[in-house]
């Protein structure tokens, strides 16, 4: 629906803007040649003409500064409610801090607590709006029997990183038989050529299947040494991902069933409720929430 309304706001906007020069065209010929015809001195045409300045303006709002958005769902629930109209501020996001390095502007990165309107990253062509919770270098547990989530900041874990050098470690299939271990912790501390980054954890002994890709040289993927969570969902959120969930968690569809939200896909930060209309309440009196219009998102 969103997406039809971006077409027809296109669509009005270029018909009124033909009208528009066709009327600046008519206005150069009437002063060159000193001649009118009757379309020109059409009321309607008059009035395209003061309309057109007014439709760009509406456009460059609607596509670069703010959007509204309808509630159809109720994942956030009690924060946006079924049927709430609300405004997303797009350029709470803006990816670059610098323009060829001569001019400077305010950078906006998402926050904790933000609620945004994304796409999710199965499908670009709906619009999800959630809380974020998670944020890059985090570590989000969620126990989906106990219905609890916990959250590790970065500034609560200690960890190191070890540099990489030119060394190469090659383990061919040849070389691995009867479900062997051959990577023990030695070989962390002596073939550095790895990126490695180890977290301080409190470790189980527990036995971890290793995903060994054949042939692969260079192996640049970070090694995780952390303990085994049973009946739990771990995610480590890495940079320019958030983890986002609804208010409403019992029923909401969000990073714990379909992953994280890259930071590109993210709409804008979702600012007001200007309207809201109660579908399901009988009294017509009471169809429109007062209390919740132009009311500040939280």
């Amino acid at each position: 629906m969103e997406f039809l309304n971006q077409y027809a706001l296109i669509i009005i906007t270029g018909i009124i803007g033909f009208f528009w020069i066709y009327y600046h065209i008519n206005n150069i010929y009437i002063n060159f040649f000193k001649k009118k015809n009757k379309l020109y001195n059409h009321k309607a045409l008059k009035q395209l003409n003061y309309i057109f300045p007014i439709m760009i303006l509406i456009c460059n709002i609607r596509f670069f500064a703010y959007e509204p958005f309808k509630i159809f769902y109720h994942s956030m629930n009690p924060t946006l409610l079924t049927g709430d109209y609300i405004i997303i501020q797009k350029f709470s996001y803006i990816k670059d801090n610098s323009y060829k390095k001569k001019f400077t502007i305010k950078s906006y990165q998402p926050k904790r607590n933000d609620i945004i309107v994304f796409q999710p990253p199965y499908d670009n062509t709906i619009n999800y709006v959630k809380r974020i919770i998670g944020m890059p270098g985090d570590i989000v547990i969620y126990d989906p029997f106990k219905k609890k989530m916990c959250i590790i900041t970065k500034k609560n874990i200690k960890y190191t990183t070890l540099s990489q050098k030119k060394n190469d470690i090659n383990i061919s299939s040849n070389n691995v038989k009867n479900n062997k271990k051959y990577l023990y912790n030695r070989c962390i501390n002596t073939y550095r050529s790895l990126k490695i980054e180890r977290y301080q954890e409190k470790l189980k002994k527990n036995i971890y299947n290793t995903l060994i890709t054949h042939g692969m040289k260079n192996f640049s993927h970070p090694l995780y040494k952390q303990s085994n969570y049973q009946n739990k969902r771990t995610w480590i959120i890495p940079d320019n991902k958030y983890f986002v969930v609804g208010d409403n968690r019992d029923k909401s569809s969000d990073s714990r069933y379909w992953g994280l939200v890259s930071k590109k896909n993210i709409l804008g930060k979702a600012k007001y409720i200007w309207f809201s209309i109660d579908f399901n309440n009988q009294n017509w009196l009471k169809i429109i929430r007062f209390n919740r219009v132009f009311k500040k998102i939280s």
